[in-house]
């Protein structure tokens, strides 16, 4: 009877959190620099967000923590520095769900794409707004000023001598534009060269360490299934666990849908990549030896995890207090680097090589793992997890595994 009550629980919050979303404007949010203006966002239908984490960040900026309500305060630590003290959210619409921020005095610096966050204990979603900043206008009127020049000799004189100015100046403009079209075509590729040079660097440098990671099936969560070569994993509805067999003295996850790796490391640097293409929930990083393997554990560093990790809507790394994170595609391959003297976990996307987070000046006082986790409880993946073997110079590897 108690399997039920708790089964019936996680299928009524599964269902409520599906009913709600969080909406903003459709069309850019227009303003004046100077003036104050409303970034709108809302939870549909109305609920209190006051015990919910809400986050606005500028997508286009790096550090882009705009604002943070969170346990009930404004927690603007990380807050931009050009956005402190003209920043608030409305705490008496929060009980209607209303999230949306306010920012005063405008700046032109503020224009661009602002994501609201929004984040329970059940669900989250997010919206993007548009914000576009216009200069303050001119008082001074251009027409009133031609058609006052316009009634006397001189401003005809004066006009002709402008549209003649303006034909050789437009002359000059278009032969100057071709050259820096040319120039800005050969900055471009040169740029790109670079690029490639970069990448090609950073991914062999990085490859230098790799190891052969394979997935202890002892340690992973009932409804696992690890493949017989230790490189992919997946998950099924059911357990997979034998009859009769204690689960008690196994030292498996029970809560989080995880798995270690095979091998352990106490010294040096070691770099894994996992591909991720096609899943809609995954943890990928380290985990330490002792880590508790039993009950709701958050993956953060303090109880021995290193992870960022993918949900639904967003990308994030597993710190005290989670940090957004923004890419501008959805990685299909992760690398994961490990320096264990620095005390060092850094990850990138392999196939731009692009930096993703890292987590820096850690302790480590025992063996570190690989770790995975297909999710928490529930499994929204078709798509299997693997450990990728093909570590030749990118772009002989860069297949599928």
């Amino acid at each position: 009877m108690k399997f039920i009550c708790v089964t019936l629980l996680i299928i009524t919050g599964i269902t409520q959190s599906d009913e709600y979303e969080v909406i903003g404007p459709s069309a850019p949010v227009m303003t004046v620099s100077g003036e104050d203006v409303i970034l709108p966002c809302s939870i549909k239908p109305n609920i209190s967000a006051v015990n919910m984490r809400v986050q606005w960040i500028r997508l286009d900026l790096k550090d882009s923590i705009v604002h943070l309500y969170e346990d009930h305060k404004d927690i603007n630590t990380n807050q931009l520095q050009s956005y402190r003290g003209r920043t608030q959210v409305f705490k008496e619409e929060l009980e209607k769900g209303n999230t949306s921020l306010k920012l005063s005095r405008v700046q032109i610096s503020d224009e661009g794409l602002y994501k609201c966050f929004i984040q329970s204990e059940s669900w989250s979603d997010d919206i993007t707004v548009d914000l576009r900043v216009e200069a303050e206008q001119n008082n001074i009127d251009g027409d009133e000023i031609f058609h006052s020049l316009k009634s006397s000799v001189i401003t005809v004189a004066i006009v002709l001598s402008l549209i003649a100015a303006m034909l050789i100046v437009g002359v000059v403009y278009k032969k100057r534009g071709l050259q820096m079209e040319h120039q800005r075509i050969n900055e471009e590729r040169e740029t790109l060269l670079l690029r490639e040079e970069r990448t090609e660097s950073v991914t062999s440098l990085l490859r230098k360490h790799s190891v052969n990671v394979t997935l202890d099936a002892d340690s992973a969560h009932p409804r696992l299934i690890v493949s017989h070569d230790g490189k992919q994993v997946r998950c099924e509805n059911k357990d997979q666990r034998e009859e009769n067999q204690d689960e008690e003295q196994k030292n498996t996850f029970d809560n989080y849908l995880g798995v270690l790796g095979t091998e352990g490391f106490s010294s040096g640097c070691f770099y894994y990549e996992v591909q991720v293409e096609g899943m809609m929930e995954w943890y990928v990083g380290v985990a330490r030896e002792s880590v508790s393997r039993k009950g709701r554990v958050s993956l953060i560093p303090q109880n021995g995890y290193w992870t960022v990790a993918k949900g639904t809507f967003s990308l994030w790394a597993c710190e005290d207090s989670y940090v957004l994170l923004s890419l501008s595609v959805k990685p299909e391959r992760i690398g994961v680097f490990v320096d264990y003297e620095k005390g060092q976990v850094s990850f990138y996307d392999v196939k731009s090589m692009c930096h993703i987070y890292s987590f820096a000046d850690q302790t480590f006082k025992e063996k570190i793992y690989p770790f995975v986790s297909l999710g928490y409880k529930l499994c929204k993946n078709s798509s299997p997890l693997i450990f990728c073997s093909d570590l030749s110079p990118l772009g002989d590897s860069y297949n599928d595994t």
